[in-house]
């Protein structure tokens, strides 16, 4: 692409940008004004929570990889547990892998994970701070790279050595007043009526793949491209995401989801033999968040599900993954926090 196509486009996409942004704020403050619905906030409660959750982020490579043109990494499914505490503006959660794997290790190999997120507000914004790797994946149907890759029976090449890191800082500002992240997600809070409005997510994030022996076998590929080489692919991006929420309680069932599409400006980088290459580009943001739930006063069992989708395009090669989870979430709201931290009167 020359250099003028490629400033059309940068100009282009800034521009779908730019009005999904103004687009936001204009509904954002016409819904905001329709409706002022309550929420409850338990700021002076410390929250106990603990969670198992199903987690996983799968990745594909496309490109022309002479005979075929797509390779998907799975990972091992594993269950993982969550330990948090809350307590007025703070929120910490710390999750580990259960011992064991859902699948078959010899057929599916073995997947190691880890998981830190950090949630506070500061004064209209709310931020959430993420952290997450995988290592330990498999290419499905490798048969199609050569057959004389050593295979587990279930037609996978085992790479214990990739990994995939993502961490990301989020910051939200949502134009309904009534409308906050605390409440929504229903830990130290908890809404009493329906709600709604625009919102926008302000996101930069650090993303890829690595593994020191080569993300591809490309010894058994027939090709000269160098990204097909590569140990090492990924990239920083930040940009803005607009999108809309609604949250609901009927008598303390509790649910709502978020939506939201925008894009982000990133800068992409991929190593091979000891040899960096870097680009600017563009990639396209999804938020996709759904929630449901029992969420009364004193405590609360939610079900929560979560898609963000991360890509990497190196002119026809492209990266693109889907980190998802499925949580259940338990937690229990204790009274006497506040006696702890109450001075004693002379």
């Amino acid at each position: 692409m020359s250099q003028f196509n490629l400033n059309n486009v940068f100009l282009l996409v800034m521009k779908v940008v730019i009005a999904l942004v103004l687009s936001t704020f204009y509904f954002g403050f016409l819904f905001g004004q329709n409706e002022r619905l309550p929420y409850v906030m338990f700021s002076e409660k410390a929250v106990v929570h603990t969670s198992l959750s199903l987690n996983s982020a799968p990745f594909k490579l496309s490109d022309d990889f002479n005979g075929f043109s797509k390779l998907s990494f799975q990972h091992n499914l594993n269950l993982i547990q969550g330990i948090g505490l809350a307590y007025q503006s703070f929120a910490l959660e710390i999750s580990y892998k259960l011992p064991g794997h859902i699948r078959n290790t010899e057929k599916y190999g073995k997947t190691k994970y880890f998981d830190l997120g950090l949630q506070f507000s500061y004064q209209n914004w709310d931020f959430t701070l993420g952290f997450q790797e995988y290592k330990g994946f498999g290419i499905r149907n490798a048969h199609m790279i050569s057959n004389n890759l050593p295979l587990s029976s279930v037609g996978y090449y085992l790479n214990g050595n990739i990994k995939s890191r993502a961490f990301g800082v989020n910051a939200y500002r949502f134009f309904n007043p009534e409308l906050r992240m605390k409440p929504a997600v229903g830990i130290v809070g908890r809404y009493t009526s329906p709600v709604h409005g625009a919102y926008l997510r302000l996101t930069s994030n650090i993303h890829g793949i690595s593994s020191r022996n080569g993300i591809i076998p490309q010894g058994y590929l027939n090709t000269t491209s160098s990204i097909h080489k590569a140990n090492t692919i990924s990239a920083f991006d930040f940009g803005a995401v607009p999108g809309y929420a609604y949250i609901n309680n009927l008598e303390g069932w509790q649910f709502g989801a978020f939506i939201g599409l925008g894009a982000v400006i990133q800068t992409k980088f991929y190593n091979f033999s000891n040899t960096n290459r870097g680009f600017l580009g563009l990639a396209p943001r999804l938020d996709l968040k759904l929630q449901a739930g029992y969420n009364v006063d004193n405590w609360f069992l939610m079900l929560t599900s979560q898609f963000d989708q991360k890509s990497i395009r190196f002119k026809d090669f492209k990266y693109n993954q889907t980190h998802y989870y499925l949580r259940l979430t338990y937690g229990y709201r204790f009274d006497y926090q506040l006696k702890l931290f109450k001075r004693k009167k002379p």
